[in-house]
């Protein structure tokens, strides 16, 4: 009698088992949301334990106006874009604690556009808070975001595969990501770390108020109250952490008219992060320093090109290096392999780009399994 009953028990807790493994299989791999934000976020987890010198933190900003390969090739400096699109401030805290949990020694940049939108549509937006809290593990981490943000379907937070059970007939549209995913996790990380950028040479139509800008120095205009108390969270979970490897940022764009009232924003924003402690490095407001020119090196008045890029890239690890004392640490032998194989793809990604804009193809370009096929034909003969 008992051993059949133990039996019964064994067979249920296996039906069980062999119900979650399959859902949590499916949940990871196909039903789920699969961009170029899966695909970043979960590269970051594959990187090593405290491998990373400096981590990005924040939007679209982040991932457009900075390459880890090409800061590795330059400087020897290991990097991440740990970065989801329209980032929202109320993503910011989560995220940090994410960093922090498998990179406590790096420093970590936090580029605050996640703040600065107009009104809080943005700042709500349950796509905005998907793009990030879809692709990072449940851990308490996370469930401390679901408690203190959603308010309502907590449990299609919990479980995404609540919300995605039903794209069956759209799986295919973004299959390239998920074989993407799959790609980084067998062999470890991922080659671009997380960039994306467009193939295009803007140039404004709107006048650029770029050079007037440090004389706007003291213009502000006031967050919304989401957006401060969000900011003031961050700020104060810093300092009661007494975290001294952050540094807060604005990374530059063309302001015009249109754009003012967000550069004042910023200006405000400024004025927060020195309430707390910590530098704000306003790089829209010193765009000068940056030697960026305003009608190559974008590819719209937010992002910049993959001209732009590189040379953000270079000023500011140089930047950090001056004034946080950014280094190289020491590499395995293994992990300098790999990251000379990233520093690769990242210069066969920018010819690629590069021939593309030539041609006048205007195209997004970010890391999935089918631009890795086209960049081989790019990378460096072997000798």
């Amino acid at each position: 009698m008992i051993k059949r009953y133990l039996l019964r028990v064994v067979k249920a807790l296996s039906l069980l088992l062999a119900v979650a493994v399959c859902t949590g299989l499916l949940q990871e791999y196909v039903l789920c949301h699969a961009d170029h934000n899966r695909v970043r976020l979960k590269g970051f987890y594959e990187e090593d334990v405290n491998s990373l010198d400096v981590v990005y933190l924040g939007a679209s900003d982040v991932y457009s106006d900075l390459s880890p390969g090409y800061a590795y090739r330059r400087d020897g400096v290991t990097s991440y874009l740990f970065a989801s699109q329209a980032d929202s401030i109320l993503n910011y805290k989560s995220q940090l604690k994410n960093i922090l949990s498998r990179q406590k020694d790096a420093l970590v940049v936090v580029e605050l556009n996640g703040a600065l939108y107009e009104d809080d549509e943005e700042v709500l937006k349950e796509a905005n808070f998907r793009n990030y809290t879809d692709h990072v593990p449940l851990d308490f981490t996370k469930l401390e975001w679901i408690a203190e943000n959603a308010k309502e379907n907590r449990a299609e937070y919990l479980f995404p595969i609540i919300k995605y059970h039903g794209i069956w007939n759209e799986i295919e549209d973004d299959q390239k990501y998920r074989r993407t995913v799959i790609d980084v996790q067998k062999r470890g990380y991922n080659y671009l770390k997380g960039i994306l950028n467009w193939t295009i040479v803007f140039n404004s139509p709107d006048k650029s108020l770029n050079s007037s800008l440090q004389a706007a120095a003291g213009r502000k205009q006031p967050l919304t109250e989401t957006q401060e108390n969000g900011l003031r969270e961050l700020l104060g979970f810093c300092k009661d952490e007494k975290l001294t490897n952050v540094v807060f940022a604005r990374f530059p764009h063309i302001v015009t008219e249109k754009t003012l009232d967000r550069f004042e924003r910023g200006n405000t924003v400024g004025d927060i992060v020195a309430e707390y402690g910590f530098d704000y490095l306003n790089f829209e407001r010193d765009f000068a320093l940056t030697g960026l020119d305003e009608k190559r090196d974008f590819y719209n008045p937010d992002h910049l090109n993959i001209y732009g890029q590189q040379k953000f890239t270079a000023f500011l690890t140089d930047y950090l290096k001056e004034h946080y004392a950014l280094a190289p640490h020491e590499l395995t032998g293994q992990q300098k392999e790999e990251w000379e194989l990233c520093a690769d793809y990242y210069a066969a990604y920018y010819r690629y780009s590069e021939s593309m804009i030539k041609d006048l193809e205007v195209v997004e370009l970010s890391e999935d399994s089918e631009l890795i096929e086209k960049l081989e034909d790019y990378l460096p003969a072997k000798s």
